[in-house]
């Protein structure tokens, strides 16, 4: 007997849970042996994904992810096609400059020492272009964002593709010792996704 499955829409929620599935799956690739938590407690790191290399001991990888309907570009591509500049454009650039705005400070403000954010494929280029205004690096220029590049392929499970390589930041030892205490530590429940050795 063949089950014909009836394709649905995915609500927000799923398709951002689809999305840390993949991100996920990327960092357990290209790091060694990482324990990955999924939706840690945002009270410690506003991160979607945490992954700390060297089976806990190592550094720790932040992800944030934002989907077409946090960072929507179908404004955009429809003005593009017809008048530029046009009133309701320049406010529409205006309210998405606000967006990466703190999307910018999120990330910045993030105690891990790799910062990444998780992007639609089809936003790179805007946000990769509108997020150089707010800077990449750091002010102190210890550290570079890393981005990420989340491809839906509707019933097949997305993918997540490293397209610009983090480099290190500083990290608070005040809010590391916290993510420590309160999360890496041995007492506490273990991380989603970690390798038995």
């Amino acid at each position: 007997m063949t089950v014909k499955e009836e394709t649905r829409e995915l609500t927000l929620r799923q398709r951002h849970g689809r999305a840390i599935n993949a991100v996920a799956e990327l960092l357990r690739r290209e790091l060694s042996v990482p324990n990955i938590y999924l939706e840690p407690p945002s009270s410690l790191i506003s991160a979607d994904v945490l992954a700390v290399d060297r089976g806990g001991a190592g550094d720790l990888h932040g992800v944030k992810i934002k989907l077409a309907d946090d960072i929507d570009l179908s404004e955009c591509q429809r003005w593009e096609a017809s008048n530029p500049k046009e009133p309701d454009q320049l406010e529409w650039i205006a309210e998405f400059g606000e967006k990466l705005n703190g999307i910018h400070q999120q990330l910045m403000s993030m105690p891990a020492n790799y910062r990444y954010l998780a992007i639609p494929v089809e936003s790179f280029g805007m946000v990769y272009h509108e997020l150089g205004h707010f800077g990449v690096f750091p002010e102190d220029g210890v550290g570079r964002l890393g981005f990420i590049l989340i491809t839906d392929r509707q019933e097949e499970p997305p993918t997540a593709d490293l397209a610009v390589v983090p480099e290190r930041f500083r990290m608070d030892p005040a809010k590391l010792k916290a993510i420590e205490t309160k999360l890496l530590s041995k007492s506490r429940p273990g991380p989603d996704i970690y390798v038995r050795i």
